[in-house]
């Protein structure tokens, strides 16, 4: 599955970690890259490196906030093109791997899997 998610952000040339970021921002809006790291569980340098190479493909651009050290990233108009494409192909993909499978088969796995998370981060 990971092969053909990565596939379809090739086209972009995207990886998977790059696609999480925007697709954070494309669904929440616009984030502090501390926001965006605490959100990723991941540390705040690597959130800037991707960021930084999401910058130089214009699909993000940067604000400076209220307080000068503060600045909000934010999805360029040519970044939520990019999402909304993504999207489109990975609901696609998404189907297709759920095929033969029941509505309550699907929620019963959405619901474990929100409660494994929830496990994992509390």
């Amino acid at each position: 599955m990971l092969n053909q998610i990565n596939a379809k952000l090739a086209h972009y040339g995207l990886f998977s970690s790059q696609w999480q970021i925007m697709k954070i921002l494309m669904q929440e809006g616009a984030m502090t890259p501390a926001e965006i790291a605490q959100r990723q569980q991941v540390e705040k340098p690597s959130i800037t490196k991707i960021l930084q190479r999401l910058g130089e493909m214009e699909y993000v651009e940067s604000t400076p906030g209220q307080d000068k050290r503060e600045k909000w990233i934010r999805l360029t108009s040519s970044g939520e093109a990019v999402c909304r494409d993504v999207m489109e192909q990975l609901a696609s993909l998404y189907e297709d791997l759920l095929k033969g499978s029941s509505k309550e088969e699907v929620e019963m796995a959405i619901s474990v899997l929100a409660r494994a998370h929830q496990n994992l981060t509390s």
